[in-house]
């Protein structure tokens, strides 16, 4: 099978091309806006997967790469994963979020119809959930409250509009948080572990600094999370949502305790206005009996590993 990637260099994308890599007969291709990083190269001891360089939203660029690669199934991971700070890049991440979206479908449609398409949506689409609504399966109603949920809401409704238009394979899938190493960005878990790192190497002052610490999210390894997008892209059925979660939540105040007893560092904590939601969701926990269903499918790392994974990760980067 020959499988195309969006966003094949970013954090999920590295991890499911290794694991797509270690099933064997597949061959892997790849989207993404800029050029791969040595971190990215490094990964498959020189033996790259064919990459393009081409922005989503650049139409002709991408129909070209889709004439010439002719996959038989494409992962749409490639987004603006912005929550947080979404309200100030609004206009940029609904613009790159369904503008690439719809421009991937075409090209598809245009020059390989029969492709298997995944898109990669987002927990997001549900907003401010009631806790009566917990867990919460595909079956919730989906209720965007800032600009990146509402952009993953309307890439769903592209990708249904164009497999009932053009008879289009088209499946989504609604990750919830997933952490790991080789995670950047503002991400809490990622977040954290790099400002501690940064703490034991001496590069920072003994100050963390944190958002919301009430709040609780269901975290899921990103090794995990990206089985699931093989077993979804294989099995899962034409216009349907499938969650992928771990089904339990945790306080970012746990979280952020349990990464500190894997450290020596003892700062203090700060918290930060502008690190607050305008609109943040106290608890946040998914039911994927759904994903299950479709095959053998659990988490199989435990949170403990992938914080000190996270954690070891940044203390190497940061020389720790």
């Amino acid at each position: 099978m020959k499988v195309l990637i969006t966003g094949i260099a970013g954090f999920a994308g590295g991890h499911l091309t290794q694991y797509l890599n270690s099933l064997g007969g597949i061959k892997i291709t790849g989207i993404d806006i800029t050029a791969p990083s040595k971190q990215f190269t490094g990964l498959f001891n020189g033996t790259l997967p064919v990459m393009h360089i081409c922005d989503l939203t650049d139409a002709a660029g991408v129909t070209s790469v889709i004439e010439q690669e002719q996959p038989q199934a494409v992962i749409h991971l490639a987004a603006r994963a912005q929550v947080a700070g979404a309200w100030k890049q609004a206009a940029d991440i609904l613009r790159t979020n369904i503008i690439s979206t719809q421009t991937l479908l075409q090209a598809l449609g245009d020059a390989a119809p029969a492709a298997r398409t995944l898109l990669i949506s987002s927990s997001e689409v549900y907003g401010k959930v009631k806790p009566e609504e917990l867990p919460i399966d595909e079956e919730t109603p989906l209720r965007p409250n800032n600009p990146y949920s509402v952009s993953k809401v309307s890439q769903e409704f592209i990708g249904k509009a164009y497999a009932d238009a053009f008879d289009m394979e088209v499946i989504i899938a609604r990750p919830f948080n997933h952490i790991g190493p080789r995670q950047v960005g503002n991400f809490v878990v990622a977040a954290f572990a790099r400002q501690i790192a940064r703490i034991e190497a001496g590069l920072s002052e003994p100050v963390l600094r944190v958002g919301n610490l009430e709040s609780k999210r269901d975290f899921t390894d990103v090794r995990d999370i990206v089985r699931a997008y093989y077993l979804i892209l294989t099995k899962g059925l034409t216009g349907e949502a499938y969650n992928v979660a771990s089904g339990r939540s945790y306080a970012i105040s746990e979280i952020l305790e349990r990464l500190l007893s894997l450290s020596k560092a003892s700062p203090r904590i700060e918290n930060i206005p502008e690190l607050m939601r305008p609109s943040d969701t106290p608890d946040v926990r998914g039911d994927c009996r759904k994903l299950k269903s479709l095959g053998e499918w659990e988490p199989a790392i435990p949170l403990e590993q992938s914080l000190e994974d996270t954690l070891n990760y940044w203390r190497e980067v940061e020389g720790a």
